[in-house]
């Protein structure tokens, strides 16, 4: 596939210092991403580049221990805790992914599983620092949705997003044999849209990321849309970090926003056009899901349903919505 995706950039700059104006002129900008593309690249976020690029050195020391230290951090199957998630965990229609991941939510919760500071040293310091710089920024993100909603402070979108359900997952796809991927004898991560309300990443220089062009299908669940929409390129960006609505913004906001088709396979970057790779290089990246409180009813706004586009769901619980969810991807 050699066709990369033009997503919109945002310069989230004028909004975090702006007038009340510039305010609503960047909200305008999010809102047409997320009606037309679903993704956006944010530039200005407020997050300092050191602080991420540390991360990933960390997030790769880390995936370099031995498979038994790791897998000591695994969780208890079938709960919401966090930790580590080796190669072939999650299963998606049946699907195993090539990748392993750690995850981490809050700094005081307990489901929290951190490695021996001896092992990685400053690893959760780290890891700790960027997971709250992300919930900031997610913050001023929600607040932003909200202005482009015109929903007043007391149904603002933030107030359903303490940050008790933000979840970080440090992600490391192995490298892997190009013929296995292209045959469809492997996938790295299948198609599949978020479950969030909205998800950050952060990339550096080895792409994969791929996105369905919604416009090429008729189809609307992943497995359908996998098989028959054309998939585009994601460019990786290291100094910008990629926002996508998840499946819970889709819902609250009625379609208006698209939770997007995506999926991580074999590109390789911009810089191996033309080439055919025997294998793929390796792909480290950051992801930050935000998540409503569990206690959240999730259902369409008033301000997003008319006569034309009526109400299209009822309310969902995101604690069990959650819970089911990732039940079936780590059986």
């Amino acid at each position: 596939m050699e066709t990369y995706s033009k997503l919109p950039v945002v310069d989230f700059a004028s909004f975090r210092t702006g007038s009340a104006e510039d305010r609503k002129r960047i909200a305008l900008e999010v809102d047409d991403a997320l009606r037309t593309a679903g993704f956006f690249y944010l530039r200005n976020h407020g997050i300092p580049r050191p602080k991420i690029q540390d991360l990933f050195e960390k997030s790769k020391q880390f995936f370099n221990l031995p498979k038994c230290v790791k897998e000591k951090l695994a969780p208890t199957p079938k709960s919401l805790e966090q930790g580590y998630f080796g190669q072939e965990k999650e299963i998606v229609r049946g699907q195993k992914s090539l990748k392993e991941s750690f995850d981490f939510a809050n700094p005081d919760d307990s489901s929290n599983s951190w490695p021996a500071e001896a092992s990685v040293p400053g690893f959760r310091e780290s890891a700790v620092d960027v997971h709250q710089n992300c919930s900031k920024l997610i913050s001023e993100l929600l607040e932003c949705l909200s202005i482009a909603l015109q929903l007043s402070s007391m149904d603002s979108l933030g107030q359903h997003h303490s940050g008790s359900m933000f979840v970080s997952s440090l992600l490391h796809y192995p490298s892997v044999a190009t013929r296995m991927l292209r045959s469809g004898e492997s996938t790295r991560n299948p198609a599949h849209s978020d479950l969030s309300t909205l998800t950050l990443l952060f990339q550096q220089d080895v792409g994969g990321l791929q996105i369905a062009d919604m416009t090429s299908t008729d189809k609307t669940t992943s497995a359908a849309v996998n098989k028959s929409a054309t998939f585009l390129n994601v460019e990786p960006r290291s100094d910008l970090v990629l926002v996508n609505a998840g499946y819970l913004l889709m819902r609250w906001t009625n379609g208006r926003w698209k939770s997007v088709v995506h999926r991580v396979s074999f590109d390789c970057g911009k810089s191996m056009e033309g080439q055919s790779p025997k294998s793929v290089p390796e792909r480290h990246s950051i992801a930050f899901f935000s998540f409503p409180d569990a206690e959240t009813s999730v259902e369409p706004l008033g301000t997003c349903c008319t006569n034309e586009v009526p109400k299209k769901w009822g309310p969902l619980n995101a604690g069990e919505y959650l819970r089911r969810k990732r039940g079936a991807l780590y059986p």
